[in-house]
């Protein structure tokens, strides 16, 4: 009988250790997809256009796209 009752206890604490498992997967997945979106919107943030016109209209710091020179470097030409 007690060989009976280890059994069953570990047979009852691995099913426990499955569902916990199985919880920490799916939280897993839902923190990573979480993630990604934050990561993605980090990536758009940096040189979406809205953010780019807000500094505009508000005057504030100068604006930089990829394509032109950072302030400074482009001191010394005439076209500016």
């Amino acid at each position: 009988m007690l060989r009976l009752r280890q059994f069953l206890a570990s047979q009852k604490q691995l099913w426990e250790q499955q569902r916990e498992i199985e919880a920490l997967r799916k939280e897993n997945r839902t923190l990573r997809s979480q993630n990604e979106s934050m990561r993605s919107g980090m990536r758009r943030c940096v040189t979406c256009d809205y953010r780019l016109d807000f500094k505009q209209r508000q005057g504030s710091a100068p604006v930089l796209d990829q394509a032109r020179e950072p302030p400074g470097d482009n001191l010394n030409h005439s076209d500016n």
